[in-house]
This record gives C-alpha cells, sequence and structure tokens, in this order.
C-alpha cells in the first residue's frame, strides 16, 4: 500500500509539471500574438468609476449627537466613454500602453466617435511619445480618483521572454457558463515589478515597482487564457484586479472586461469597471494606413 501510495503522488507531481509547462508555453504564445496586434487595433470602452472622494483639509466643527458620530464617507461616481488602442513608446524599448481619446463623459458628449478616432490613429503611429505622453495625462485630468491604466495588456506579462520570471501551481477547476476552466495561481520570482505604481499626490512624483501574484484561468481543453488576476500591497494599500479575455477575429485574444479595486486598511476605496467591444483594424476606422511590417 505505501508504495502504491508513493507512485500515485509521483505521477500527480508529473501531472503538474505537465499541465504547467503546457500553461507557461501557451501564456507565451497568446502574449506574443496580443503584442504584434494591439498597435492595430481600436474598441471602444466603457469605464464606470465608483471612489471614495479624498478628504478635504481645514476646520471643521461638529455640536451635538453629530460629534459621537464619524462622518459618512463621501463617494462619487463617473462614467466614461472612449475609443480605445494601444501604442508603443519608444523611450521604454518598445512598451506596450493603453491609449484613450474619451468621447463622453457622464452622458455628456465631449468628442465624435470617428473624429475620435482618427485623432487616436494619428496619435498611435506618431513617430515619438510626446503625444501620446499628453493622451496618457489628459485621460487622468477627467476627475478620476487614482486612475489606473495599463490593465488590458495584464497578458503581457507572461510574454517570451518574461514568462521564465514566474512560478506557477495548479489550484482547481472552475466551471466558467458551461465550460470548464483550469485555475493556477503564480508568483513573481524574479525580474523587474510586474505593476508600475506612479504615486503622484504628494509634491512631484514617485515611482515604484511591485512585484506581484494572482491567478490564471485557461480553458481545460486548449489552455488558451480566458482570465487573469493579480494582487499586490503597497503598505496599507492593496490592490487587486481581473481581467477577462477572449479569442478577437484577428487570431489573438483582446480584454472584454476589467475589473479593479483598491482598498486601503481592508475597505475599498475605489471601483473601476472596464468593458471593451467592437474592436477592429485602424484602417477599417479610419483614413491612416498601416505600413508593412
Amino acid at each position: 500500500m505505501r508504495r502504491w501510495i508513493l507512485l500515485a503522488a509521483f505521477c500527480c507531481v508529473l501531472r503538474a509539471d505537465e499541465r504547467t509547462q503546457r500553461l507557461a508555453a501557451s501564456l507565451s504564445k497568446e502574449a506574443d500574438a496580443f503584442r504584434k496586434i494591439a498597435a492595430d487595433v481600436v474598441g471602444q470602452e466603457t469605464l464606470f468609476q465608483r471612489a471614495m472622494k479624498p478628504s478635504k483639509g481645514g476646520l471643521h466643527i461638529r455640536v451635538g449627537a453629530s460629534v459621537q458620530k464619524a462622518p459618512e464617507p463621501a463617494w462619487q461616481e463617473r462614467r466614461i466613454l472612449s475609443e480605445y488602442s494601444f501604442a508603443a513608446f519608444a523611450r521604454e524599448g518598445g512598451a506596450l500602453h493603453e491609449l484613450r481619446r474619451v468621447t463622453s463623459v457622464d452622458g455628456r458628449a465631449v468628442q465624435d466617435s470617428k473624429k475620435a478616432q482618427q485623432e487616436l490613429a494619428a496619435i498611435v503611429t506618431a513617430p515619438d511619445d510626446k503625444r501620446k505622453k499628453e493622451l496618457l495625462e489628459q485621460f487622468e485630468k477627467y476627475g478620476l480618483v487614482g486612475a489606473v491604466t495599463d490593465f488590458g495588456q495584464l497578458l503581457l506579462l507572461f510574454n517570451s521572454q518574461d514568462v521564465m520570471h514566474y512560478e506557477f501551481t495548479y489550484r482547481r477547476t472552475e466551471m466558467q457558463g458551461i465550460s470548464r476552466v483550469l485555475v493556477f495561481g503564480y508568483q513573481q520570482i524574479d525580474g523587474p515589478g510586474g505593476l508600475t505604481v506612479i504615486d503622484a499626490t504628494h509634491r512631484g512624483e514617485s515611482q515604484q515597482n511591485v512585484p506581484i501574484g494572482g491567478e490564471v484561468w485557461v480553458s481545460e481543453n486548449s489552455f488558451i487564457p480566458v482570465r487573469i488576476t493579480l494582487a499586490t500591497e503597497r503598505g496599507p494599500v492593496r490592490e487587486e484586479a481581473s481581467v477577462d479575455y477572449s479569442m478577437s477575429a484577428y487570431g489573438a485574444l483582446l480584454p472584454v472586461y476589467t475589473e479593479h479595486h483598491e482598498l486601503r486598511g481592508g475597505k475599498v476605496v475605489v471601483e473601476n469597471k472596464f468593458s471593451y467591444a467592437d474592436f477592429h483594424k485602424f484602417d477599417a476606422a479610419s483614413q491612416i494606413k498601416f505600413g508593412p511590417k
């Protein structure tokens, strides 16, 4: 009996190794395919944010019963529609970032979507990073609290050059609709931080690279990723995110939904929900044509 148990355990280890090897191969393949197509497509993004408003300074005087009761937190909600794409930044070695051209804020039209597509195409294909950076900064000026970007390309963490920086462990099986998916945990074990946090709450701007971990959900049969999650902590601040992917008509995965939470002291202070639709090639949406690659 003891020999049988040891043999069974050894077989389970081998099976786990085969699974994680197949997972790493699939992740790197799909990440590289995403990298090739990302800067050629444009889609429509809807962001719904619910966030606790930053407390205002100054003197607050309370009398009577209100002295015993802490003030209720004030929440704000924003709904922003944008034309959405990805662009490579030359100064960062070709790193991809999300770019948006906002068309509507809280139901108020900001720009015509056709014109927004034209301008976004021009900026994405610009040879320098100046206009791209301006567009990034512009998005943060719409009253968003703790604006978060670049979750749509979370898959790129596992490109063929960087996938070896992560350790994968099989965890469980889940049902996603009528489909079975395998869930693997991952943890960054070396290499540069997977998440870049830019803190502009104080004078100047500080940047911190934070190692991450989370889960990868893949189709049971194909091992194609359908969901990637992450979690990381910086002191009292915890960031949690989940990105759902679907195979596009271009033979590469593209994001369909992202949910992000920022927690402080265990309580959610910011919630972002991004949904994406109608991805198509830039040359089908604008007069700007991409040259051969």
